[in-house]
């Protein structure tokens, strides 16, 4: 029954991010890469600012022993920020159907950096995996 609730919602996480770049490149043809993000970001921190507060209570637990958390989330916040930013610069490039293929590379490269940065273990499956995406970006990308 778990499983059942984390597929559910690992599928509608997939159906609401899915949605996103065709809104995003929408706007973009009126708003510049850096209102777009100013905006969407601004929701996103004041929606999650709220549900901070009101659903976890702001984490009643002392700041000071997340220092090291704290610094990794910001690095992430630096890492969103230029991912968000390239995405959005290339719109103008390719379809959104073609720039979404290189999404089909994100588990292989979580893997390896799970594998680098936790010490999670890799499959040799992993890379025969590679191998097929990237014989499937080429053929989505040919002209």
């Amino acid at each position: 029954m778990n499983q059942t609730i984390g597929v559910s919602m690992v599928v509608a996480s997939t159906i609401l991010y899915a949605i996103l770049p065709p809104l995003l490149k929408k706007t973009g043809s009126q708003l510049s890469p850096f209102t777009v993000m100013a905006i969407s970001m601004g929701s996103l921190f004041f929606l999650s600012l709220l549900g901070s507060l009101i659903v976890d209570k702001a984490q009643t637990l002392r700041w000071s022993d997340l220092r090291g958390s704290v610094l990794i989330l910001m690095l992430v916040g630096a890492i969103n920020f230029g991912a968000f930013w390239l995405g959005i610069l290339s719109f103008k490039y390719m379809p959104l159907w073609q720039q979404s293929l290189f999404g089909l590379l994100s588990p292989i490269l979580i893997g390896v950096f799970a594998f680098f940065i936790l010490g999670e273990q890799l499959s040799s499956k992993l890379f025969l995996s590679l191998a097929i995406m990237g014989v499937g970006l080429a053929v989505g990308l040919a002209k």
